[in-house]
């Protein structure tokens, strides 16, 4: 069935439209970036006729609200679309679970009807953009239905577990049997909120954020949820190794440490950059690396000299990808 489409609380040129329903629950929410003729991105050349299109998947605890990223990819010729995943931002449901994604299958039935309602609305296959846990999605997804895109963009993506693929396989083991009986209970984990402190512009960061969409100290833990991301890791790994090319964009340096420290603001504090490089390398056949210095757990919400130098490079792979293509 067609999307319904409506203007979107961003504002001008951004509509969304709910994905409907699939076999394991709601599928989430797609939204595209159509911007009037004529109209410039932030600091950007002026916009050129769409011929590729760019899927963003968001974070976990996360929602798209990056308009930045959409002026430039249309700056750049691809029409820009963005999945808020099922329970977060746009696709939030009074009285559900927020963040509850319970498993890697729920993942990837949202991936692909996204990707599904991009390459109608588009005519084209996408190319796939996943920040952290939607870098896992995204990875699941290519190695799936890779036919179903040009390129694969990995944005400090949770390949692996903390501590490693032992410690994950050890730990995915230990929560299944509280996963089935009890999928929703709540792990009394401390909520950090440091990813929230280096971008939010009231903390002292450049961003504007809807609480009601992305708390402070994300959303609560919960067994299945962390079951799932697991599950999904163990599959990445045990699955055929990616041919699309691909992008892996990161921070050069990671500070996950429990205490809050200021230099944070220049370094991913949600993940380790060493493990997630290697796992990405062992996953893509094809991987080039964009590592930028002071980069944030997500580069293109780090300061502008920085998120710079990260478009700059990204928007290098991206006509190097399209002469790839042509």
């Amino acid at each position: 069935m067609p999307l319904h489409w409506t203007q979107d609380f961003l504002g001008r040129g951004v509509e969304s439209a709910p994905l409907g329903r699939g076999r394991h629950g709601e599928l989430g929410t797609l939204i595209r970036f159509d911007p009037a003729e004529g109209t410039t991105g932030p600091g950007g050349p002026a916009l050129q006729p769409a011929e590729g299109a760019l899927l963003y998947v968001h974070g976990w605890s996360d929602y798209f609200f990056n308009l930045e990223l959409a002026h430039f990819a249309a700056a750049r010729g691809y029409r820009f679309y963005a999945l808020d995943l099922p329970e977060h931002g746009r696709s939030l449901a009074g009285g559900e679970m927020p963040g509850f994604v319970g498993s890697a299958e729920h993942y990837l039935e949202s991936l692909d009807a996204a990707v599904a309602a991009v390459c109608a609305d588009s005519g084209t296959r996408p190319v796939l953009m996943g920040h952290s846990t939607g870098g896992l999605a995204a990875a699941l997804y290519a190695q799936r239905s890779g036919e179903q895109l040009t390129g694969l963009v990995l944005s400090s993506p949770w390949l692996v577990a903390h501590g490693g693929a032992a410690a994950g396989r050890v730990l995915e083991a230990a929560l299944r049997p509280a996963s089935l009986r009890w999928p929703r209970q709540q792990l009394p984990l401390p909520s950090r909120g440091y990813f929230w402190r280096a971008v939010a512009k009231e903390a002292g960061g450049e961003w504007e954020l809807r609480e009601d969409l992305r708390p402070r100290n994300a959303f609560p833990v919960r067994v299945g949820w962390l079951h799932g991301v697991l599950q999904g890791q163990r599959l990445l790994r045990s699955g055929p190794r990616i041919e699309l090319p691909s992008l892996l964009l990161a921070s050069t340096t990671s500070d996950v440490g429990p205490v809050w420290r200021e230099r944070m603001r220049e370094r991913d504090a949600v993940l380790s950059i060493a493990p997630m490089r290697r796992a990405a390398a062992e996953l893509c056949v094809q991987l080039d690396e964009a590592l930028v210095e002071g980069g944030l757990h997500d580069v293109l919400l780090s300061p502008a000299p920085v998120r710079n130098e990260a478009y700059g490079r990204l928007g290098n792979w991206l006509e190097q990808l399209g002469w790839q293509a042509g």
